[in-house]
Parts: C-alpha cells; sequence; structure tokens
C-alpha cells in the first residue's frame, strides 16, 4: 500500500482539469490528524522526505509549470 500510496502522490496531473480533480481530492488531508488510506510520509530515494500534503502541493506546482510551458493555461 505504500508504493501505491507513493505512486498516487507523485503522479503530476496533465491537464487544468486534472490539477482542480487532484486539488479536490486533497481537500480533506490538510484539515485531517491523519491521511486516510495513504502513508504518513514519502521517502525519495535521495533520503528525502515529504509529509502527504507537502508532497501534493509540490505535485500540483510541478504539473501548472509544466501546463504554463507548454502554452496550455
Amino acid at each position: 500500500m505504500a508504493d501505491a500510496g507513493c505512486t498516487l502522490v507523485n503522479t503530476k496531473p496533465t491537464t487544468l482539469a486534472g490539477i482542480l480533480a487532484l486539488c479536490k481530492y486533497i481537500e480533506p488531508l490538510f484539515g485531517a490528524v491523519d491521511q486516510p488510506d495513504l502513508p504518513d510520509y514519502i521517502d525519495y530515494e535521495d533520503d528525502a522526505q515529504a509529509y502527504i500534503p507537502e508532497a501534493f502541493a509540490y505535485v500540483i506546482g510541478r504539473a501548472i509549470e509544466e501546463l504554463m510551458k507548454a502554452g496550455q493555461t
């Protein structure tokens, strides 16, 4: 389950609709003490760690950046 959670958290949306859907999905996570059905934090290969909301925010930012570079916004 931890591997599936990491994959989910690190999958970048490729459209504005995907970013919106991800934002709606993660909204409850920011107010909850524990994230349902997700690991407490993500371990990356470079020994870095990120809490789930932090990792989602990073992924959303990267997705928006890529859309802007592609001229889709």
